[in-house]
């Protein structure tokens, strides 16, 4: 493309820094070619008037010849004297013709020329040629006074020609002194106009470097302060040419980095808050929030993707569901969400005009929305969706949204593998009962309400009567199968508020807060006869035996203070079960151990 100092809209600029130059060189041309065209013309005044000077001697010395030709003439009468006369009175014909040639164009010398000219003719006239022509017809001449007559007119010729050239040297002198003062009078304007002309320029570059050079190095400035982090530096003003464009551009991507950076910085925060969440409805409530603040959509809901049974349900919403669906918010088939069935965003940026997705949950009647899986760790956890006006997610905002939704999905996974490693190390895996590890932390807390309380607090030890002979006549996977029976109806014989823990081998407890003796023994009775109608499948002909358990009972304060105390007299009371027959409770005394 074709690019000219025309389309720079600096270029008042330039020109001002250009021109002042060119002007001075201009000027310097004409001062040169005014100083060459006097010297030439003082040159030709000069040579002019030399030449005026040799005419006017030749033409002097011509008359001078004529006039003696004729006195020799005279004087002698002999014809060859008169040889000259012609040629001389010729010569001074021509030469006066070329002094009127030369001073034709000054009035007062042609006036002078004519006048000696007139003088000559006159000589000729009245004194040469009456002469000649009397001394051819032979008359008697006063010799002496014709000669006399001669000279006194030659000499008035002579003073006349002579002032002629004097007056012609005299101004040829003027001439070249007005030539010479002239050509200083322009070196000194030369001079003087070169100075004011440098001053000028010296003045015009300095005011228009700083228009210049001062919104580039407050462009460097800004780009040095956008280089150490700070996004808002000072930027030229917005004028209407090329350094407004360039100031104009960098205010735009300073702004552009300035809310990348807000953006980056809001990510950020939210990135820690949720892995400082402590449950999965705390993350959802911030995710609502922190989507809230930055892209300011109408509605915003979280789904939870429910493994077990297969199903999304609305968990979190930026505002109220409407009334039909509060009973059951939820997608009963996940795969109509397009989100969760392909594993990537889907986007309607206007839900008129674009087909929305297959789930038709609550859809939008207008604006547009946002559709993105929760994944992490490549499990789909959920989905989200936001709502908006209409032709808003752009590619730069959806990987925003992506990114929000990337750190909440971590968060998610990092809490249910928590929770997953927390329930492992405190479960146990064979029965699905919590473990003697977390029956320890368990009981220290139950420890402390009922001491702050002054409540009691049960424990019962239980142990399966002889399961040693379940694994060694029917093996270990029947025996293990026996204990998961057995794990199944102890829950199911005892209040949720109770816990159930698998303590070791075929060794079971179960603590009962705010429970007394009297309610332990009712709920170890439960139990007990509840594992007497236990039927376990042997996968063979032959049915399994009946199992039974053996139990015993401690209390607190009566017969512990602490865990420990109540393990070691709950224990006692169940061998005294067993010593009296198996199949029995047992409640703990110092002394004895009446049987239930």
């Amino acid at each position: 493309m074709a690019f000219t100092i025309r389309d720079l809209k600096i270029r008042e600029q330039i020109l001002l820094v250009t021109l002042p130059p060119l002007f001075a060189l201009l000027c310097a041309v004409g001062l040169f070619l005014y100083a060459y065209w006097s010297a030439t013309r003082a040159e030709m005044s000069a040579a002019r008037t030399r030449n005026s000077v040799a005419v006017a001697e030749s033409v002097l010395r011509h008359a001078t010849e004529a006039s003696v030709a004729v006195d020799g003439y005279v004087l002698t009468h002999q014809k060859e004297m008169l040889d000259p006369y012609d040629k001389a009175v010729a010569d001074v014909e021509a030469g006066f013709v070329h002094l009127r040639e030369s001073e034709q164009d000054d009035p007062g010398r042609l006036a002078e020329v004519l006048a000696v000219r007139a003088e000559f003719d006159q000589m000729q006239k009245q004194w040469a040629l009456p002469a000649i022509e009397q001394v051819r017809r032979h008359d008697k001449l006063p010799t002496v006074a014709v000669v006399e007559e001669g000279n006194q007119r030659m000499t008035v010729f002579r003073e006349k020609v002579l002032a002629l050239l004097e007056e012609s040297e005299t101004e040829n002198a003027r001439r070249m002194k007005d030539a010479e003062a002239n050509i200083l009078r322009m070196v000194v304007v030369g001079i003087g106009l070169a100075a004011l002309l440098g001053c000028l320029l010296l003045f015009l570059t300095s005011a228009v470097t700083d228009l210049i050079v001062r919104p580039v190095l407050q462009l460097i400035h800004a780009s040095e302060q956008v280089e150490r982090g700070n996004v808002q530096p000072p930027l030229p003003p917005m004028v209407n040419n090329e350094f407004g464009v360039l100031s104009s551009s960098f205010s735009k991507m300073t702004t552009a980095l300035r809310s990348q950076q807000e953006e980056m910085a809001a990510l950020n925060r939210f990135s820690l808050a949720v892995t400082q969440c402590s449950s999965e409805r705390e993350v959802h409530e911030r995710l609502v929030q922190s989507l809230k603040q930055e892209f300011q959509p109408r509605q915003v809901m979280i789904f939870n993707l429910n493994q077990a049974e297969n199903f999304l349900e609305v968990v979190a919403t930026l505002t109220a569901l409407p009334a039909g669906t509060v009973s059951w918010p939820a997608i009963e088939d996940p795969h109509d969400c397009k989100a969760i069935r392909t594993g990537c965003h889907f986007s309607v940026n206007d839900v008129t005009r674009e087909v929305p997705c297959p789930s038709h949950f609550v859809l939008p009647v207008e604006g547009s929305y946002y559709c993105g899986p929760l994944v992490a760790g490549g499990y789909t956890l959920g989905s989200v969706r936001i709502e908006a006006a209409k032709d808003v997610w752009t590619p730069k905002r959806e990987q925003l949204l992506e990114s929000y939704l990337s750190g909440a999905a971590s968060a998610l996974y990092s809490l249910r593998l928590r929770d997953s490693m927390k329930k492992q190390a405190n479960q146990d895996v064979l029965t699905g009962l919590h473990n003697r590890r977390f029956l320890e932390g368990y009981a220290q807390k139950q420890f402390a309400v009922a001491r702050r309380h002054e409540g009691p607090l049960g424990l019962i030890m239980m142990d399966l009567d002889h399961f040693k002979n379940f694994n060694d006549v029917y093996g270990h996977e029947i025996g293990d199968r026996v204990l998961r029976h057995f794990a199944r109806t102890i829950t199911g014989s005892m209040r949720e508020a109770n816990l159930a823990v698998r303590y070791g081998g075929e060794e079971f407890v179960v603590m009962l807060p705010d429970t007394d003796a009297k309610g332990c023994l009712l709920v170890a009775e439960r139990i007990r006869k509840a594992v007497m109608l236990m039927v376990v499948p042997s996968n063979t002909e032959k049915p399994l035996p009946q199992v039974t358990v053996s139990m015993g009972v401690a209390v607190f304060p009566e017969h512990g203070l602490a865990l420990e105390e109540l393990i070691q007299a709950s224990d006692e009371a169940l061998y005294e079960s067993k010593r009296n027959g198996r199949n029995r409770v047992t409640l703990y005394t110092p002394h004895e151990t009446p049987s239930a």
